[in-house]
C-alpha cells in the first residue's frame, strides 16, 4: 500500500446539492433519530475533516460550507467544487492537498466512521473504492478516491455540470466495497424515510434495553 503522508488526511465531502425531486422536500434537514440527515451523515467522518458542498442547513457549526458557482449541476459539479476548494487551500496555506477523498450523499442515515474506514482501506489496491449493497447496486455517493486520479478524471471530463458519477468513474481503477449490515441505505422517497426512522427508533430500543440497570 502506498505511504500515506499524516500531514494530508482524507476529507470528507458531502454533497448536500440534490433536486430531492422524489423526496418533495430538503433531504439533508429531515429528521431520522432525532436529528438531520445531514448532521447524522457527518458523524461517519469522525476525526477526519470535513467540507460540504452545497446548502448548509442542518450542518452543525463548525463544519465548512461551499457553494457550487452554478447550483444545480449535479454530484460531478459537487464534487469539482469540492476538488477546487482543496486545491486553493493548498495553494494559499502550507497544507497539502489530501491523498484521498471520501465522497458522501447527505441522505445516508446509516453510514458510519467504520465503512468509511473500509473504503480507505480498499483505495490500497485501487483509485476509486465504491460501496455496492447487497442487490449489487453501485453506490457512488459513498465512495472513495485518490485525488490525484479524481483531479485527472474532472481534467478530462471539462465542464462537470450534468454530468454522471458514472461517467466520472469511467476508466478508473475501482475496487468494490461490500455493504453487507446495509450502512449505506440512502433516502429518496417519503417511503424510504419512513423506514429509515422506524430502523433508527429500533436501534434506539435496543440500545436502550441493553443498557445497564442502575439500583
Amino acid at each position: 500500500m502506498p505511504p500515506r503522508p499524516p500531514e494530508a488526511p482524507p476529507v470528507v465531502v458531502v454533497l448536500t446539492g440534490g433536486a430531492s425531486r422524489r423526496m418533495g422536500s430538503h433531504k439533508p434537514v429531515l429528521d431520522v433519530g432525532g436529528r438531520p440527515l445531514v448532521a447524522r451523515v457527518l458523524d461517519a467522518a469522525g476525526d477526519r475533516p470535513a467540507l460540504v458542498v452545497g446548502p448548509g442547513q442542518g450542518v452543525p457549526d463548525g463544519v465548512r460550507v461551499v457553494w457550487e458557482r452554478v447550483p444545480g449541476g449535479g454530484p460531478v459539479s459537487g464534487v469539482s467544487t469540492a476538488v477546487e476548494a482543496l486545491a486553493a487551500d493548498a495553494a494559499t496555506s502550507a497544507t497539502p492537498l489530501p491523498y484521498a477523498v471520501v465522497l458522501l450523499a447527505a441522505d445516508l442515515p446509516f453510514v458510519t466512521s467504520a465503512h468509511v474506514d473500509r473504503l480507505l482501506e480498499a483505495l490500497g489496491s485501487a483509485d476509486l473504492a465504491v460501496t455496492v449493497d447487497r442487490d449489487g447496486r453501485t453506490n457512488w455517493l459513498c465512495s472513495a478516491w485518490r485525488v490525484a486520479a479524481l483531479h485527472g478524471r474532472l481534467d478530462e471530463l471539462g465542464d462537470p455540470y450534468g454530468r454522471s458519477m458514472r461517467d466520472l468513474a469511467d476508466g478508473i481503477r475501482t475496487q468494490s466495497v461490500d455493504d453487507p449490515s446495509g450502512v449505506a441505505l440512502d433516502v429518496d422517497t417519503p417511503a424510504d424515510l419512513t423506514r429509515a426512522r422506524d430502523r433508527a427508533r429500533g436501534r434506539a430500543r435496543g440500545r436502550a434495553e441493553h443498557r445497564p440497570s442502575v439500583d
